[in-house]
């Protein structure tokens, strides 16, 4: 007869395959997701294809996620963290707000050439969409988050203007961006310049006088 022990044991071990599975079917169908999108836009994404490219039926799917939307919410938020991640390096060296501001939009752009540039913009376009799922925690905005912080910072330090909430000019600033990004208004002309120039007019709006 197996000891109680023993049948823990094995209940630990069979749990924590399940839950191995679990995540590796969600990563499977949101890998194939995002191939789908890429291919077909967020509109014309089936969800079918998807489940059926991933090996799993269609309820599957809506199992670990609730709309298609939601796949490219999660992307948006794990390409925000690499990004955070990489700002918050840069940050130890040189935290005045037009590095770091420069710095943001240089790697949210960059998003683009890796993500491709039919789902960054179906990924940006979902701000300005009814579509959008409703998410209020600022916990799941972390670019949001760190720029707040960023300009929260530097309002105490007296190099910005103090009579701004630093979360409104952060949504101010992002919006701004985005729009940008997912128009292709930069893709015209120079658009490094054009980008620039958003960087520019927005410090010169923050600078205390």
């Amino acid at each position: 007869m197996a000891t109680r022990q023993a049948v823990e044991e094995r209940g630990t071990s069979v749990g924590g395959g399940r839950e191995a599975q679990r995540l590796q079917t969600r990563a499977r169908l949101f890998d194939v997701a995002l191939t789908e999108i890429a291919r077909s836009g967020l509109a014309g994404a089936d969800v079918s294809a998807i489940a059926k490219a991933a090996g799993v039926v269609r309820g599957t799917f809506y199992f670990h996620f609730p709309t298609k939307e939601h796949v490219l919410v999660e992307l948006e938020r794990n390409e925000e963290v690499k990004i955070v991640e990489e700002l918050t390096a840069l940050r130890a060296e040189a935290d005045d707000v037009e590095t770091m501001l420069s710095t943001l939009v240089q790697r949210v752009s960059a998003a683009k050439h890796r993500l491709g540039v039919r789902v960054f913009r179906e990924m940006l376009a979902l701000h300005f969409s009814s579509t959008r799922p409703v998410e209020s925690e600022l916990a799941r905005h972390p670019l949001a988050e760190f720029l707040i912080g960023v300009l929260a910072e530097a309002q105490q330090a007296g190099r910005v203007v103090g009579d701004a909430d630093p979360a409104e000019i952060a949504v101010f600033v992002l919006t701004g961006l985005f729009a940008l990004l997912a128009t292709g208004a930069h893709d015209s002309g120079t658009p490094d310049a054009l980008l620039s120039r958003y960087v520019r007019t927005v410090v010169k709006g923050l600078e205390k006088r």
